[in-house]
Parts: structure tokens; sequence; C-alpha cells
């Protein structure tokens, strides 16, 4: 979540990044205007505070008169009222500030897929070849329409030499990594919003959102392990000489693909659920 300050000293940078990101319903001066509101009501709580505390300190000394009390109880009535509107500010502003979105980097290719720009490639890439789906169908090594049938749209069934091919590479990447002294987890698949918020997977508009929410529940699938990871020290405070600490979380991972992604991508891309080794 961005700081109010460094969107206030930064705000060109920030609308940019909110423009060719395309989020929307990110209004930065309505933001703006609500910390400001929110300034002004914590002066007032600060002023009411400090009178509270003077007229406290009086009635300390000796009987307290009538009119030391009343001054109390008045005093006492509108502080209760400016601290909870002080609180409501705190928490729509705290919410509207996760809306935001991190500021983009000056190399990062603007646009959709089309604008990627390679970085690096290994290996010769055949200029023709056969589709992965219709080469894996033609095997009987996945099925889409009985994974549709079952669970919806890209859902599907992977089977045979394909799921034994996925384990032994699933393993081959455990035993990798346990050699390089990461400590192996199964992970919960569902976290709780402040996992969620924590990690940077929400609060999202429905457009960007990409979790399976728990209707009734504090509870979400997750979208990589890294999620469960990430919260694993939730709350703790770690000692500088037990760092670095290596973590992988080996899970199925559940995403919507919310948005234009996925609408037209074919196969074993961008689909609702997937397993994956996550370090």
């Amino acid at each position: 979540m961005l700081d109010i300050n460094f969107i206030r000293n930064n705000k060109e940078l920030v609308e940019h990044s909110i423009k060719e990101k395309m989020y929307k319903n990110v209004n930065l001066d309505e933001i703006l205007t609500l910390d400001d509101q929110r300034k002004t009501l914590l002066q007032q709580v600060e002023a009411l505070r400090k009178e509270r505390n003077d007229n406290t300190a009086k009635m300390k000394n000796g009987k307290p008169s009538d009119e030391l009390i009343a001054k109390g109880k008045e005093i006492k009535e509108k502080l209760s009222t400016l601290e909870a509107d002080l609180s409501n500010f705190e928490k729509e502003l705290n919410t509207k500030l996760k809306t935001v979105p991190n500021v983009i980097f000056d190399d990062v290719p603007l646009g959709d897929e089309s604008a990627s720009v390679e970085v690096k490639k290994w290996g010769e890439c055949k200029a023709t070849g056969v589709d992965h789906l219709d080469y894996a169908i033609s095997r009987d090594w996945v099925d889409f329409e009985r994974g549709a049938k079952v669970a919806g749209a890209k859902f599907y069934y992977v089977k045979g030499g394909l799921a034994l091919l996925e384990n032994a590479l699933i393993q081959f990447g455990i035993k990798k990594i346990v050699e390089h002294g990461f400590t192996l987890m199964d992970v919960p698949d569902l976290v709780n919003s402040r996992v969620l918020e924590g990690t940077g997977f929400a609060p999202r508009s429905s457009e960007q959102s990409d979790e399976y929410y728990i209707e009734g529940e504090d509870l979400a699938l997750i979208a990589t392990a890294e999620m469960s990871i990430t919260g694993y020290h939730m709350d703790e405070i770690i000692d500088e000489e037990k760092l670095p600490l290596f973590y992988a979380g080996l899970s199925a991972c559940f995403r919507k693909e919310a948005g234009a992604y996925g609408k037209h991508t074919r196969g074993l891309f961008r689909v609702h659920q997937f397993n994956k080794l996550e370090m």
C-alpha cells in the first residue's frame, strides 16, 4: 500500500500508473481530500484530549466543583463522537488507499501481452509444430470437455502420461530445492483476508480480483502458495541471526483470471486451477 504522503508528493506519477494499469474507480483527489478531513478531525480530537487531561488534573486538587464535573462530562461526550468520526475516516481512507496500485517502473513496457519484451531466450524454438492441446488430446492426456462438465470452463482433467510427467517434474523440483536448503511445506489452500491484504492480493475491484472467496467466511482459495508461505510468520519478529529463511510450498492454485486475461488463451494457459511448486 502506498503511503499517503508519497501519493500527495507524487500525484502525477501515481495517476500515470493508475491510467496505464487501467484501474477504474480510483480517485486520488477524493483520497487526498479524505486525508485532509482526517487531519482536521485528528487535531480536534487531540485538542479535546488535552482539555480533558487538564480538567482531570484540576479535579484531583481537592473536591471537584460541579462546574468541573459538568465540563468533564461535556468533554467526554464530544470526544466520544469525534473519536468515532475519526475512526470512520481512518477506515475509509485505509480502504481507498488499498485500491491504489504501485507505481510502474520506467523500464516496464506499457500495454497488453503483445507489448511484452523478451529478456532472455534459451534453446531453439521450432518454427512450426503441433499445438500442445491437440498433442495432449490426441494421446488422451487431457480432457477439458469433462472438466467443464464437472466444474465449468477452464477446468480440466490431466491423465495418464501427462499426469505422471507432472508428478515427476514436481518431485524433481522438490529434490533440487531441498538440496539447496529450502524447507518444504504442505500449505493451507485457504487464507484469511489479512493474509490476502498483506500479500497484495486484496482488496481489488471485481474486474481485477483473481480470488475465489468462500461465501459467509473470511476465507479465499489461494492463487499461489506464496500467500500461505508469506503468512507463516505473520505478526512475528524474527531474530536476525536466523535469517535468511528458505521455504517452498506445493499447492493447488486457484485463479478466476478476471477481466480480459485468459479470454482468448487456448489450452493449458490461464486456467482456473493448477499445481505449482513455489519457493
